[in-house]
């Protein structure tokens, strides 16, 4: 066990970063992202959008993109585990007149992707997804007008396709929602960073219609905001083991995971936010009862807090998380057993109750997420090994780092 004090900055947003690389490849001149996320997930996007013939270089202030003029590599663009870029760019594909070939890593192949496959048909473009080889065939083609009707309540990301997408069809492109949208703040950041672009889409019919005008993205200059996400993890980290200041997470983001500062005032942390970042100290926590369905990217990060939390802690929204990197439910619940915290689930459901946690061997289930989590709880009780810790590079290489600069003994093997 090892006290956790420092500062840290967060890494850039993924979301965003991923999104800001997508409208600068569209976008006919030079764009300049700043602050940009450096991980795997981050390369794909940029590998990929290279391929597609968009400029990628790197200078002092950031991450450059020469856009516009997008045609189809004869190659596959790999698009690791990034599900991200893996749907936007399946959206864009259908633009691109020519066959266009994705590839993605079997971990990502797995989760759904048949509601945005019938997206991109609806809207006149072959498409075929194998989700054995993890390949997506995609016949684009000059859009002129489109019209499609999307589900909404399986992933967020296939309406942040279609609308990423958008402003490619000559005459305008119309989505109806056919139900519940999911995780409804990341499409709003979709709306917010094409705005940055130039692109104000009309959102009507209480978030159930959307109107993307005819027009184009203009290159900017944008600044990747810090992420949430993975702030969480360092977050926890200070509420369980020391006092650690997270610099770059803005409050009033739109991130969907700025949650966790209710979720953290709500179980007893000390928790301090103002203008340039959020400062937790280690506290006495209690259990309490959270909806994670808007934010489910805080399941891991939750049930390491609850699990050390005095009390039962209920965690319910979580249903989603089983499609993943991993199967997040299960590896949680694996995880906890094995440090002897007790956890019930149901379908929708997770209990943890909280009390004396004792070291052990965990799997990460090469999930970045889930080894973030109990390398926090490590942090907080010792004696605790994460296998396959390096999985963290696909959002933040950077991790055991910052765990090492804070004061946390880390030890990776080689």
């Amino acid at each position: 066990m090892s006290a956790a004090e420092g500062v840290v900055h967060a890494p850039g947003s993924k979301s965003y970063t991923i999104r800001a690389a997508l409208c600068a490849a569209m976008a006919e001149g030079e764009s300049l992202i700043a602050g940009a996320l450096q991980s795997d997930d981050s390369t794909a996007v940029l590998d990929c959008v290279r391929g597609l013939g968009a400029g990628v270089s790197e200078s002092e202030q950031g991450i450059v993109i020469r856009g516009g003029c997008l045609r189809p590599d004869s190659a596959p663009l790999w698009c690791r585990e990034s599900g991200a870029t893996f749907r936007f760019l399946a959206a864009l594909a259908a633009t691109i007149p020519g066959r266009t070939i994705l590839r993605c890593a079997p971990s990502l192949a797995r989760r759904p992707m048949q509601p945005l496959v019938e997206a991109i048909r609806q809207l006149g473009a072959e498409c075929d997804f194998d989700s054995l080889t993890g390949t997506l065939i995609v016949c684009g083609r000059r859009q002129q007008t489109g019209h499609v009707r999307l589900r909404g309540d399986v992933s967020s990301q296939f309406l942040s396709a279609i609308l990423l997408s958008g402003p490619r069809y000559d005459q305008g492109l119309r989505i109806d929602v056919s139900s519940e949208v999911v995780s409804e703040r990341y499409v709003q950041m979709t709306l917010s960073c094409m705005r940055e672009f130039g692109v104000e889409v009309c959102v009507s019919e209480g978030g159930r219609r959307f109107a993307v005008p005819a027009g184009a993205y203009m290159p900017t200059r944008y600044t990747v905001e810090g992420d949430w996400s993975t702030g969480a993890a360092l977050l926890g980290l200070g509420a369980l083991a020391g006092e650690v200041r997270v610099l770059g997470l803005c409050r009033t983001s739109l991130q969907a995971d700025t949650m966790m500062v209710e979720l953290l005032q709500r179980i007893n942390a000390q928790v301090l936010v103002d203008s340039t970042g959020v400062t937790t100290r280690k506290s006495a926590l209690e259990g309490d009862t959270f909806d994670l369905a808007e934010s489910i990217d805080l399941l891991p990060v939750a049930c390491i807090l609850a699990a050390t939390a005095e009390g039962v802690t209920r965690l319910t929204g979580i249903a989603r998380a089983r499609d993943k990197e991993s199967d997040r439910v299960a590896a949680m619940t694996e995880g906890l057993t094995r440090l002897g915290v007790r956890v019930e689930v149901e379908a929708d459901e997770m209990r943890v109750w909280g009390g004396a946690v004792r070291g052990g061997v965990i799997s990460s289930a090469g999930d970045h997420r889930i080894a973030m989590a109990f390398g926090v709880i490590g942090a907080a009780i010792g004696d605790i090994v994460v296998e396959d810790a390096g999985c963290v590079s696909k959002t933040f290489p950077g991790f055991w780092d910052s765990l090492s600069s804070l004061g946390v003994k880390v030890q990776l093997d080689e």
